[in-house]
């Protein structure tokens, strides 16, 4: 055989052995990639996970409250604290700064108010701030009667699992009787946070880029230092974009108040928090919120009777003051029938704070 034709032999030879490393090395080159971008995947979920739960980003309403309540402990200290907790309408009632500029030596209030909050994000609430190891000398609970029946007003509906803290889940499990789909819900979303927390996220970074059916920044981009959220801002005589709330919200509340009925859950946490509370270290009192005459018009004669009744009994028998504040603003001053305007908030906070100061002597110099 002549060299040529081996050369020619050993030709493809050569170049297969070639093509064979460069695969190998290709092959290689992807597994590599493929393995970088999983652990930069985990990597970033883990951050953002850790982000979300210690600075409290998945749930930013109550991450913006916990962080100025620190802020205001750390320039008090030593002064004992008034904590209020419940909905929103604890969120646009209390308003701390008009107390704290005609009593800043006497007791520290702040507001602990949450969106939608019923009974059983209260007690969540106020776990969450007790486990940060806030010590306060009261806590004042509210108390709403539309907030009472989870048949009409059900708390679950109203929390996203993905701002569920994973101290949340024991008091998931205890009121969530769903089989445990809520759990699994919260669950799912810390698995995979950059995906569940994507919203959230996108409001906090810019809400412009979130459509605007599903902005809810608006429950902490405008609270101040002290947990108030500034609600309308009507004139005290009244005005016709009132009277739009008025007729707005009136086919709603309207027939939930011809009865009431207390649901044995809410029932079950309010009682609970008040226990918690006790149990490190504060005195607790129950707050019923200024509504207008028009809304207390929708109640019926038998439910707002038995409203009354059931709180003055809870009273008694849990040793709670009991502070009925239902009439103490005119009509003017509630914007739409449950929650005070601006000015509102003012006169509420300096008539709520010389009744704590009365009630509770912990909190006297």
């Amino acid at each position: 055989m002549t060299p040529g034709v081996l050369a020619h032999l050993r030709l493809p030879v050569a170049r297969g052995g070639r093509r064979t490393h460069a695969s190998a090395s290709a092959r290689r080159a992807a597994r590599a990639a493929v393995a970088w971008f999983a652990v930069g995947t985990i990597g970033l979920s883990a951050a953002t996970l850790a982000a979300a739960d210690v600075l409290l980003l998945r749930d930013p309403e109550y991450g913006r409250r916990a962080a100025a309540l620190h802020a205001r402990l750390a320039d008090n200290p030593g002064r004992p604290l008034v904590l209020v907790v419940g909905s929103s309408r604890v969120g646009a009632a209390v308003c701390p700064a008009v107390w704290e500029a005609e009593h800043s030596g006497g007791p520290m209030f702040f507001n602990l108010g949450r969106a939608g909050a019923g009974p059983v994000l209260q007690l969540m609430t106020l776990r969450r701030v007790l486990a940060e190891g806030v010590r306060p000398a009261v806590v004042l609970l509210e108390y709403w009667p539309p907030l009472m029946n989870h048949d009409h007003a059900p708390e679950f509906g109203r929390i996203p699992a993905e701002h569920v803290l994973a101290r949340d889940l024991p008091t998931v499990r205890d009121y969530w009787h769903d089989g445990g789909t809520f759990e699994r819900r919260a669950r799912t979303s810390r698995l995979n946070p950059i995906f569940h927390l994507r919203r959230t996220l996108m409001l906090q970074i810019d809400p412009t880029w979130t459509p605007w059916p599903g902005r809810t920044e608006m429950v902490w981009d405008t609270l101040d230092g002290w947990g108030w959220l500034p609600g309308l801002d009507f004139p005290p005589e009244g005005c016709a974009e009132r009277a739009s709330w008025l007729a707005r919200w009136e086919p709603v509340f309207r027939p939930q108040l011809r009865s009431f009925a207390v649901s044995g859950r809410a029932d079950r946490a309010l009682r609970e928090a008040v226990a918690v509370a006790r149990d490190h270290g504060a005195a607790v009192g129950l707050v019923h919120l200024p509504e207008s005459s028009e809304f207390r018009g929708w109640y019926s004669r038998q439910a707002a009777r038995a409203a009354r009744e059931y709180l003055a009994g809870l009273s008694r028998e849990l040793a709670v003051p009991a502070i009925d504040a239902c009439e103490w603003l005119t009509d003017g001053l509630v914007a739409d029938g449950f929650h005070p305007t601006r000015r509102g908030a003012q006169d509420f906070t300096r008539r709520l704070g010389a009744e704590v100061v009365d009630r509770f002597p912990e909190v006297r110099p």
